[in-house]
């Protein structure tokens, strides 16, 4: 047998060890590539997007090289640290260190070029789909052709093959500062009785829960400099959480001898205890990757199916126009004309109205609420633009009263509003303020509005400055889109501002496309990621668990028992930092539910079901591979 030969068969007899670490570089290979492809594409050249989308592309194949460079450390060095004991015995037997060595890159490189090779071919057979939903979540109307591009194979090939040598070069590196007794006697160390602090696990709990609070009531302004803080927060609280207050849990049920005592919960807990202790930083990085993809996919995603109901929190009406100035009427009266010209041409249904305003200043000893531009409007005639747009209409009001329009999202920032303001200096109109939410598109353009008695609006027509406020009603607007901007080029000049649901709506659902279509399956490759570590650290540790098994076996336990402890333990360390990691993204939604009209149920909850049938497939692969190694052992032992 030569040298290659014995390398190659120790990959092949250790398949089972290496497939999950495979998988998951395969599938980090397989969106690096389709990623490149669509980089070079030549038919999406021709789009206006392309300079985004490449900018965008290109971060994300940042992103993925670097988190896979660093991933395939751990997972090199995960391995061989598991098969210490088994480089021990190659070099009792005489294996030089350069022999060693040399049988290390060689095994990881074989692992590195058919994770290449795989992932290209399969990311070659998925091309057309991946394209497919590119052209779909961008809306370009049409499906890009079949294209395989070279450069793309080429830049894969180099990057990945130069990430998977230096890797192997550097763990080599770690490997060499050992001695031969070291390598020898591999992972195995005496284990000490795991220890905590409770003053730690309190404020690992009081961290989290804080920046539970902090995501609970966050808004769209606040999470800006929140979300520091949160991270700041939840990452030393969840890493405490596992190496402290989880053993301070377990210790607490060893003393409550109503459970501890109960059925197999002695032998369960006691070692979990000791797994938990040895386990405790891995569980909290995977935690963490957990959660990252939860929150990620689950906010692109939210975000992606809110693009309608955004569009209707931030532009009340469909279709408006406002100018200001009687000199002014009669170009808008021109425009509107011609707007409802291509609405009827394109057969758009809709229902109109143009109603007066008053454009107007406030009067205040307050700085921030002197010289305030508004746009008033009289209620009856603010009620009948409520009634076309199918809006809640207002009360009657009275003369002295008056109700300022602010969007809902800044409101909680705006200055504290005085209960009465004045208007109008050389009248003193002087009315009682009451704040309502913003409902016209005027707001979310030219300052604020204010809604007054019809009396009162009468003395603002006196002394303010006239405007005009056009406002169209569509129903179904969204499948009317380009026309809608159609309308918006015709009536766009200098005196008249147009303000329109369509332009947000394509604005927010493209950002939002871009953002979802690069970091969906980024998400995806942490998830997979972190459910790969959980397999490594399991593999790492079955000698010693057989150990313990046979030893349970010999002074009592059936296989049922044993097979029993060991699904309850490794369901535990498995779906643990799972559930951690979904209630750290429960609270990520609440806050962008706090951001966004939509809910975000509906999609948080498909998201969070397909990484949970994901994650439970693997628990299920894992737990029979384990079992299946108990059972061999067990019979070899003569169980």
């Amino acid at each position: 047998m030569t040298f290659r030969q014995f390398t190659f068969n120790n990959v092949k007899r250790n398949t089972r060890a290496y497939l999950s670490y495979f998988l998951s570089c395969m599938f980090a290979v397989i969106v690096f590539f389709m990623y490149a492809v669509v980089i070079f594409h030549p038919e999406i050249a021709t789009y206006d997007f392309i300079d985004a989308v490449k900018t965008g592309i290109i971060a994300s194949e940042v992103i993925i090289y670097l988190f896979s460079f660093l991933f395939v450390l751990y997972s090199t060095s995960a391995f061989i640290k598991s098969r210490k004991k088994e480089y021990g015995i190659l070099t009792t037997l005489g294996i030089s260190k350069l022999q060693l060595n040399r049988m290390l890159i060689l095994e990881n490189t074989i692992i590195g070029v058919a994770s290449i090779v795989a992932g290209i071919l399969v990311g070659a057979l998925f091309t057309k789909l991946f394209l497919m939903i590119f052209s779909v979540i961008l809306g370009t109307g049409e499906v890009f052709s079949f294209y395989l591009s070279w450069k793309a194979i080429a830049i894969t090939v180099i990057l990945f093959f130069f990430m998977f040598e230096i890797n192997s070069l550097l763990v080599v590196l770690t490997l060499r500062t050992k001695s031969i007794m070291e390598v020898f006697r591999g992972a195995q160390a005496p284990r000490k009785k795991p220890r905590f602090s409770w003053i730690i696990s309190i404020l690992a709990l009081a961290a989290v829960a804080y920046s539970y609070y902090l995501a609970y009531t966050a808004d769209l302004i606040s999470m800006t400099y929140r979300m520091f803080l949160i991270l700041a927060l939840i990452i030393p609280g969840t890493y405490f959480l596992f190496t402290q207050f989880s053993i301070a849990l377990t210790s607490f049920l060893q003393r409550r001898k109503s459970i501890f005592y109960k059925h197999l919960n002695l032998l369960t807990i006691s070692d979990l205890t000791y797994k938990l202790k040895d386990n405790a930083k891995l569980l909290s990085m995977v935690t963490i990757l957990s959660a990252v993809a939860f929150t990620s996919s689950g906010v692109l995603y939210g975000l992606f199916q809110a693009a309608e109901e955004e569009s209707e929190r931030f532009r009340p009406h469909d279709y408006s126009l406002l100018t200001e100035g009687e000199e002014n009427k009669a170009e808008l009266d021109e425009t509107i004309q011609e707007v409802e010209s291509i609405f009827r041409k394109s057969q758009i249904p809709f229902q109109s109205l143009i109603i007066p305003a008053v454009k107007t200043s406030s009067v205040s000893n307050i700085a921030e609420w002197d010289n305030v531009e508004v746009f008033v409007f009289s209620v009856s005639d603010y009620n009948k633009m409520m009634a076309v747009n199918k809006q809640k209409q207002l009360k009657v009001l009275q003369q002295n009263e008056a109700i300022l329009l602010t969007q809902e999202v800044i409101s909680p920032y705006i200055p504290s509003t005085p209960n009465k303001l004045q208007f109008i200096e050389e009248r003193e109109i002087e009315l009682g303020i009451k704040l309502g939410e913003n409902t016209i598109n005027a707001t979310a353009f030219w300052g604020s509005s204010l809604v007054v008695s019809d009396a009162t609006f009468k003395e603002f027509q006196k002394h303010g400055k006239e405007a005009y406020y056009y406002t169209a009603n569509i129903p179904n607007w969204v499948h009317y889109v380009e026309e809608i901007e159609q309308a918006e080029a015709t009536a766009s000049s200098d005196t008249i501002h147009v303000g329109y649901r369509a332009d947000f709506y394509t604005g927010f659902k493209e950002a939002v496309s871009y953002l979802f279509f690069f970091g969906i399956f980024i998400s995806v490759l942490f998830f997979l990621a972190a459910g790969s570590i959980l397999y490594f650290r399991m593999y790492q540790g079955m000698d010693k668990d057989i150990a313990h098994y046979y030893s349970l076996y010999r002074i009592g336990l059936t296989n049922k028992e044993m097979r029993k402890i060991a699904t309850r333990q490794i369901a535990f360390l498995f779906f643990l930092p799972f559930f951690v990691a979904v209630i750290h993204a429960t609270f990520a939604y609440k806050a962008l539910q706090n951001m966004l009209a939509s809910s975000v149920l509906i999609p948080s909850m498909y998201i969070i079901s397909f990484y949970f049938i994901v994650h439970f497939i693997n628990f299920i692969f894992i737990r029979n591979f384990y079992l299946s190694r108990l059972k061999k052992s067990a019979r070899s032992s003569a169980f």
